[in-house]
């Protein structure tokens, strides 16, 4: 039945969009308390065991050693409101709130008096929709619940040139675990959508490796520039499982028919592409107890254009999904104000989304971001305690009547980070 064929490779599609999505519209830039404090503004600034992640060349310039560990909590809520023709207005839908715990942990020591080693676990990408009502959502055939989980581990080794420039390099493995359900359905004569069918997409965490450059230099007293670029990240996925599962819908002959052309589970491959990403800081120290910083962050979201679906048991299912994202931008901003054993820090950040209106989906409602955020740091002896909140108002997204399946109107999303790390040096 071409019906449930077209179903089968719509669900797929649905299934391996938020991966790459996610990598940008869902990025987790959530990786260290005091960073956050400041707006994620840290890459020249950095002074802690996250210089893992924010700028690696600071590693030589840290205290001691450091092990540092923490998590986030990020709390999501999003709404849609249809527009004609379909779903149509009147129609509002709302995803059951989101809770997610991305973990972080660090470890930095000395090599010397020179060089320095860092090791990093964290969680840089992410996504979670679950949408209520799902046998009558609206966008039920996209999506009704996807989640990606993934775990990426880093080394870096820096080396100090000088007393005002060093270096850093290293090398990630990331790993990427998928899941997508949704409902397949069937229109009656009546112009009525039948639930007829239960797909869920799934694949086992699948490794992707990358490198990372980064430099860090105080050409002037009281200033500070960084620079940390992050390679592409590609991810062969060759065992995307699909099932499907019937509904009965209480017609005898249409149940028959649907059992007679019920997709057989298989497999799907594609390759998933983790864009480059480069971001700049320049930090400025007024006095001994204040700094401010102002970063600016890029993501190559430009090789995002189609993904790759094959189905080795069906070849006449394969087919290539067109995206066309653009290059992503953020400005952040931050400053941190030291006493003698509290620190405080405020941010700001923009986010700019990658996705044309074509792309906006009941998966990835993707939307300009505007940040606030505020911290605390306490320091007791060896120990020091970081908190942070972060308030994220997300622009109203329209697909503006192009999005690519015909599911039209408008998204509404909020956000809210809290997070903590415990840091020991010695």
């Amino acid at each position: 039945m071409r019906l449930l064929r077209r179903a089968h490779a719509c669900a797929v599609a649905a299934f391996l969009v938020p991966t790459l999505a996610g990598a940008s519209g869902y990025a987790i830039y959530e990786q260290g308390a005091a960073a956050l404090g400041m707006g994620g503004a840290f890459v020249a600034s950095v002074h802690d065991a996250s210089a893992q992640f924010f700028n690696p060349a600071a590693l030589p310039r840290l205290e001691g050693s450091q092990l540092s560990f923490g998590a986030s909590w990020l709390s999501t809520r999003t709404s849609f409101a249809g527009v004609d023709p379909f779903p149509g207005f009147g129609t509002t839908e709302e995803m059951k709130t989101g809770n997610f715990f991305p973990p972080m942990l660090y470890w930095t020591r000395h090599l010397g008096s020179r060089a320095a080693l860092g090791v990093g676990v964290n969680s840089p990408f992410g996504l979670g929709i679950d949408w209520q009502s799902p046998e009558t959502f609206s966008g039920r055939e996209r999506a009704t619940k996807a989640s990606i989980q993934t775990v990426n581990g880093s080394l870096s080794l820096a080396y100090a040139l000088g007393d005002r420039w060093s270096v850093a390099a290293g090398a990630s493995a990331l790993f990427a675990k998928v899941e997508l359900n949704n409902i397949g359905t069937f229109v009656s004569g009546g112009g009525q959508s039948v639930n007829v069918l239960r797909a869920k997409l799934e694949s086992d965490f699948k490794p992707g490796y990358g490198f990372h450059l980064a430099t860090l230099a105080s050409p002037w007293d009281r200033w500070r520039i960084g620079l940390t670029f992050r390679s592409q990240v590609t991810l062969n996925v060759d065992n995307g499982n699909a099932t499907f599962a019937q509904i009965a819908s209480g017609d005898s002959a249409l149940d028959a028919t649907i059992a007679a052309n019920l997709p057989p589970g298989q497999t799907v491959t594609t390759e998933l592409v983790f864009p480059a990403m480069a971001s700049l800081g320049v930090a400025w120290d007024p006095s001994p107890d204040w700094t401010y910083e102002v970063d600016a962050l890029w993501t190559q979201w430009s090789s995002f254009e189609k993904i790759p679906l094959r189905f080795p048991g069906d070849p006449s299912l394969d087919a290539d999904l067109i995206e066309d994202y653009s290059d992503q931008f953020q400005v952040r901003a931050g400053a941190e104000h030291r006493y003698e054993r509290t620190t405080y820090r405020l941010g700001y950040y923009f986010d700019q989304s990658p996705a044309p209106p074509e792309s906006v989906t009941p998966i990835l409602p993707d939307a300009n971001r505007h940040g606030a955020t505020v911290g605390i740091g306490l320091e007791r002896g060896k120990w020091t305690v970081d908190a942070y909140n972060l308030f994220l108002f997300v622009e109203k997204r329209s697909t503006e009547g192009r999005e690519r399946g015909g599911f039209d109107g408008v998204y509404k999303t909020y956000v809210n980070s809290l997070g903590a790390s415990l840091t020991y040096r010695w």
